[in-house]
C-alpha cells in the first residue's frame, strides 16, 4: 500500500493497481452532520457513539465530537459493502485517533499514475470497460474513482473541484478523464435568485463552474478529456443533459488542453433521442441499464470510443476528435446487462 497522500478533502492511500482506501476526519463535527446528504444502508453497532454504511458505500462513524468516514474502492466493484473490513479499519482509526497523532501527518507521495478517471456513478462501467480491457501498459495506467450522486453543482455533498485539483497536485496524472454531469441538473444560484437548468443564467453559472475546473487542472500540467452525458430515458433529464452537454463543449473549446466527447454522438437515436440499443456484432444489443446508466456492453462500446480520444490526446501537442465512425465496437461475449 502506498504512502498517505492528502486528496482534499481525505487522505488517500493506493492499493495495488486497481484500488484505493480513503479517510477522512472531521473534528468538531457532529454526526448528523456529517450524513446530511446520505441514507443509511446498514447500522454498524460497537463503533464509536453512532456508525453507519451509507448509500455511498462510505463508513461513517463518530467517537469524542470527531466524525470520521473510510471509503475502499476498486475497479469494478460496484455494490460490495466490505463492512467487515472497514470497521476492522475503524476501529484501527479510533486507536490512533490522527487528531491527537500530528506526527503521522501525511506528506506527498510519489507520482501515481498516468491517468486519473474520475466522475459520478454514471462513470463506473466506462472506468471498468476502460481498465479492463484498454490499460494495456504502464503509460495508460489509470487510477479510477467514481462518487455516487455527486457533480458541481452542489459541493457541500462533494467537493470535485477541490477533490480533482488535490488529486492532480499530488498524482500528476498526464490526462484527466472527467465524466460527472448526470446529478447536476439542478437549479443554480444567480443574480440573487435560483434559476432554472438551461435557462441563460444558469449556463453563465454552471460555465463558471466547469470553466474553473478545466482552468486549475491544466495550470497542474494536467490535458483532460472531459465527457458528457448521454440522453437519458427521461425527457426532462435528457434536456438537463443536453443543457449540460453544450456548455462543457463551449468551455473546453476555450480550453488549450481540454477536449471535450459528447457520448451521445456514439450512444444516442436520431436527433439526440433516447435509445436502449446499438447494433453491435450485427445484432441489436441492450446498451442502457435502467434508463440513465451504461450496463456492460455499453461501458464497452463507450470505452473504445474513450480509448481513441485518450490515445489521439496522448500523442498528439493539439488533439482533434477523433473519426468516431472509424473505432470499432468491441463485444467479446454476450452480456444480460447490468454494470
Amino acid at each position: 500500500m502506498s504512502p498517505a497522500t492528502p486528496t482534499y478533502p481525505y487522505c488517500q492511500w493506493l492499493v495495488g493497481t486497481d484500488a484505493f482506501l480513503a479517510l477522512a476526519v472531521e473534528p468538531d463535527t457532529s454526526f448528523d452532520s456529517a450524513t446530511q446528504y446520505v441514507d443509511t444502508l446498514v447500522t454498524v453497532t460497537g463503533l464509536g457513539q453512532q456508525a453507519i454504511i451509507a448509500n455511498n458505500r462510505y463508513l461513517y462513524f463518530t467517537a469524542s465530537g470527531t466524525s470520521y468516514w473510510l471509503l475502499w474502492q476498486q475497479v469494478g466493484d460496484f455494490s460490495e459493502l466490505h463492512t467487515d473490513q472497514l470497521v476492522a479499519l475503524a476501529h484501527d482509526v479510533l486507536a490512533h485517533d490522527p487528531a491527537t497523532q500530528a506526527a503521522a501527518a501525511p506528506v506527498p507521495g510519489p507520482p501515481g499514475p498516468p491517468i486519473y478517471f474520475a466522475g459520478d456513478s454514471t462513470a463506473a462501467g466506462p472506468e471498468w470497460a476502460w481498465d479492463t480491457y484498454h490499460v494495456t501498459s504502464p503509460e495508460l495506467r489509470t487510477l479510477v474513482e467514481y462518487q455516487v450522486g455527486s457533480g458541481l453543482v452542489v459541493p457541500q455533498f462533494f467537493d470535485w473541484p477541490s477533490h480533482l485539483l488535490a488529486v492532480v497536485a499530488a498524482r500528476r496524472p498526464r490526462l484527466v478523464i472527467y465524466m460527472g454531469s448526470a446529478n447536476d441538473g439542478q437549479e443554480l444560484l444567480a443574480d440573487g435568485t435560483y434559476q432554472p437548468v438551461g435557462s441563460p443564467l444558469w449556463k453563465q453559472a454552471y460555465a463558471a463552474r466547469v470553466a474553473a475546473v478545466m482552468t486549475s487542472l491544466v495550470r497542474e500540467g494536467s490535458k483532460v478529456l472531459w465527457i458528457g452525458e448521454p440522453a437519458m430515458q427521461d425527457p426532462q433529464l435528457s434536456a438537463d443533459m443536453q443543457a449540460m452537454d453544450e456548455v462543457c463543449a463551449q468551455e473546453a473549446a476555450t480550453h488549450r488542453g481540454v477536449t471535450f466527447f459528447n457520448p451521445g454522438t456514439v450512444l444516442n437515436g436520431s436527433h439526440g433521442s433516447y435509445v436502449a440499443t446499438r447494433i453491435l456484432d450485427g445484432r441489436p444489443r441492450e446498451v442502457r441499464l435502467d434508463g440513465v446508466h451504461l450496463n456492460m456492453a455499453g461501458s464497452m462500446y463507450l470505452a473504445d470510443y474513450i480509448a481513441a480520444y485518450v490515445s489521439r490526446i496522448l500523442s498528439s501537442a493539439a488533439p482533434s476528435a477523433p473519426t468516431l465512425k472509424a473505432v470499432p465496437a468491441r463485444i467479446r461475449e454476450t452480456v444480460p446487462g447490468g454494470a
